[in-house]
């Protein structure tokens, strides 16, 4: 049997302007697994992660690899990609702040199935196999909201997938509001998306190809309906 890969962790401390103890016990409460969990339960469930940085285009874990930590953006944008059939990297989803990533046996994965990317600097939460065994052992409430998490995010998988049976509009539109409702904030007379997301990025998130995103955008820049810049884009 052929060796299991494992993803190499950093391991020097995220910078502590950007992962305060106030930071990482909020993003920890947006988590589905520990959002009915008390402040004081939060935070030993805090003390039981390490915060680790990263810089833009850094891999925070490999497709294949061995699933042996789970990952909460605590600052900063982060993306996770898979190979297509034909071998291209196709973009998955785009996470920020209180998102979880990757996985667990506990959570049903031997290997991670896909691949983590840093968009910009990044602060993420690790916990790895024996403290989330622990934290589970210790709140069995955990367990219960990890799986019906879990089957969520595999529910918005294959939401993600049936946007193939939708126009081109209709996918644009569809994959700008769900980031808006992750990673938007009011801006002016609208909401901005500050990530750092490339047309190719949103080709990848639609199903379209980049030319034809960029003229959806144009268009509906003309009509007002959004602004756009070198990586952000503002829905009015």
């Amino acid at each position: 049997m052929a060796e299991r890969r494992r993803v190499p962790i950093r391991i020097e401390e995220a910078d502590a302007h950007y992962c305060t103890p106030e930071v990482r016990r909020r993003v920890l409460g947006a988590v589905p697994f520990f959002a009915g969990l008390a402040p004081d339960e939060l935070q030993k469930v805090d003390a039981r992660c390490r915060a680790a940085a990263y810089q833009p285009d850094e891999a925070i874990y490999l497709a294949g690899f061995e699933a042996d930590r789970l990952f909460v953006v605590a600052t900063g944008v982060v993306k996770t990609t898979r190979m297509s059939r034909d071998g291209r990297e196709t973009l998955v989803d785009v996470l920020g702040p209180g998102d979880f990533l990757g996985a667990l046996p506990a959570l049903g994965s031997e290997t991670y199935p896909d691949s983590a990317w840093a968009l910009g600097p990044s602060c993420l939460l690790t916990l790895g196999v024996q403290d989330f065994r622990r934290i589970l052992d210790e709140f069995p409430s955990v367990a219960r909201a990890a799986l019906e998490a879990v089957s969520r995010r595999l529910a918005d998988t294959q939401r993600a997938l049936h946007r193939s049976g939708a126009t081109v509009e209709q996918r644009v539109a569809s994959v700008l509001l769900d980031l808006a409702g992750k990673l938007g904030e009011e801006w002016r007379d609208g909401i901005l998306v500050h990530a750092p997301l490339s047309r190719d990025d949103l080709a990848a998130l639609t199903g379209a190809r980049p030319e034809t995103v960029s003229r959806v955008l144009s268009d509906w820049r003309r009509r007002k309906l959004v602004d756009t810049g070198r990586r952000w884009i503002a829905l009015l």
